[in-house]
């Protein structure tokens, strides 16, 4: 096996080496809505409200900048979801902008979450891919699959060797070539390639510099305290309805 991705490499001409250019994705995630739910069960019983049950998944294009040094994901529309002004079906937190050095193996990324936008940098997870020898064609580029397991749960890509960058979408990547399209059972998302732009002027890809700047453990702790305020601000609404102290009037009425 590692053979043949050897030979695959050694037949990429040398102007691999100097490809960039700009992809477009179509990213598929899933929605948070946990609290819906528990917040269903109290007040349809006791207001015998009615609800439409939320989307599941969302999908918008983002864009991707790459070079054989560093790439840069962002919102196709480039409206960049600042606090206060991302969609509300976007859920808890959102991704904003991904930069990777692929020299280091580290990244920087601006996530929003409830009214603060973070600037998070670390080092890149690492991905333990298994390579096949199945393929096929997706924009008129050859294609090749690779899986990785992370918590029980499996990574599926395909990435094209004729563009010889080992990027992919947000943190993924690793590969001897571009991820085009790729699946995440664990995070319910996925990304499409919707179209590819290679670039003949050189480009200097540079990372986002807006946000507090914060590693990835103190994120992790900020989410925590940020979940834990919505638990209880939940715990506290439905107490409110179960003792009478909140009441719901449907239109019409």
């Amino acid at each position: 096996m590692l053979r043949f991705f050897l030979m695959i490499i050694l037949l990429i001409p040398v102007t691999a080496s100097a490809q960039m250019g700009t992809v477009r994705y179509a990213h598929t995630y899933s929605l948070e809505f946990g609290t819906f739910y528990e917040y269903k069960e109290a007040t349809s019983d006791a207001f015998g409200v009615e609800y439409i049950p939320p989307a599941t998944h969302a999908t918008i294009s983002r864009n991707m900048a790459f070079s054989p040094t560093s790439s840069l994901m962002y919102p196709t529309d480039k409206v960049h979801f600042e606090p206060g002004k991302h969609p509300i079906t976007v859920g808890r937190e959102h991704i904003d902008t991904t930069f990777v050095n692929l020299e280091n193996s580290t990244y920087i990324e601006s996530r929003v979450i409830g009214s603060k936008l973070a600037l998070v940098s670390d080092q890149l997870p690492t991905i333990s891919w298994r390579l096949s020898t199945e393929e096929r064609v997706h924009m008129g580029y050859r294609v090749l699959n690779a899986t990785a397991i992370t918590d029980s749960s499996t990574i599926e890509a395909w990435f094209t060797p004729d563009i010889l960058v080992p990027a992919g979408p947000g943190l993924y990547g690793g590969l001897p070539g571009l991820i085009l399209i790729l699946s995440d059972e664990a995070n319910g998302e996925s990304y499409t390639v919707e179209s590819i732009e290679m670039d003949l002027v050189s480009k200097k890809i540079l990372p986002p510099t807006r946000g507090h700047n914060m590693s990835n453990q103190g994120y992790r702790q900020l989410r925590k305290e940020y979940d834990e305020k919505e638990q209880r601000s939940m715990e506290r609404q439905l107490r409110d309805i179960e003792e009478g102290r909140m009441v719901i009037i449907k239109r019409g009425e």
